[in-house]
């Protein structure tokens, strides 16, 4: 499918939040007429939704299998922040978000003032707190930011707060936040409003600093790879504003976007 970017006006977001509104109607429709829906059914259309409109799904660099599983954060978030879904069908958050759910609320227990019993909490909620685990939940809150229900800054004390509580899993928080940067500083390039080196790493800097988490800044080759992958951006944007060696964008145009997705195994940061 050809690669779609927002048109004159529009944000990547505000053309995401169309077409999952539009999914949302579609999931009424049939949870009214039918009385039930699974999250595998839920999946599938979230993947034809996005595949019908050009979009991928927020990502890093791999493409893993469950992708879709995890860009089930975008419905969620825009069903119950952007549209209060939640009062009005909370059968359907117990039947096919309740991932999400439990992920959401381990991020509430992780700002807990006292790290013991934030830790407690976030365990009594999901169990065994694998780096899958802390990468989902950090998911949950980058898209809500991305979408605007949020402040950059809950996203950015939520990462603190995992180092704080759960030092053992700082090196996660970080790599998280590493993608963060890439794919805020991608979707700016994508919609124009980076346009040069300078702005570049300038935007790259105030986000280091406003975590405070050492190697969280990503490298232009990184970030070139989610503008490819994510926004279809051109390689020519690409190179007046990113410093991009001569044979990595040439190979990133000629190998087929969804081959690669097959191929790939792994996480955008493990989100």
């Amino acid at each position: 499918m050809e690669g779609r970017r927002p048109g004159r006006g529009r944000s990547d977001a505000a053309v995401r939040l169309e077409v999952l509104k539009d999914l949302w109607a579609r999931i009424l429709d049939l949870w009214e007429s039918r009385g039930s829906l699974s999250r595998d059914e839920v999946v599938a259309m979230l993947r034809g939704s996005y595949e019908r409109a050009g979009l991928e799904p927020l990502r890093g660099k791999a493409v893993p299998e469950d992708i879709y599983d995890k860009e089930m954060a975008s419905l969620y978030v825009v069903g119950k922040h952007g549209m209060g879904m939640e009062a009005q069908y909370p059968e359907i958050f117990d039947r096919v978000f309740y991932k999400e759910v439990r992920y959401e609320a381990a991020a509430k227990a992780l700002l807990d003032g006292d790290p013991g019993v934030a830790r407690a909490k976030v365990e009594s909620i999901l169990g065994s707190v694998s780096d899958n685990e802390i990468a989902r939940m950090l998911r949950l809150k980058l898209t809500e930011v991305y979408f605007g229900f949020d402040s950059e800054e809950s996203l950015f004390n939520l990462l603190r707060s995992i180092a704080r509580v759960l030092p053992e899993k700082e090196r996660v928080a970080v790599k998280y936040a590493r993608f963060y940067a890439a794919l805020m500083l991608a979707r700016k390039i994508s919609e124009g409003e980076v346009r040069n080196r300078l702005y570049k790493e300038a935007y790259k800097q105030a986000v280091a600093l406003k975590l405070g988490l050492h190697g969280a800044i990503p490298d232009d080759a990184y970030v070139a790879d989610i503008a490819r992958g994510v926004f279809h951006v051109p390689e020519r944007v690409l190179r007046s504003v990113l410093k991009l060696d001569g044979g990595r964008g040439q190979r990133g145009r000629e190998a087929p976007r969804r081959q690669r997705g097959r191929q790939q195994r792994g996480g955008e940061g493990g989100g």
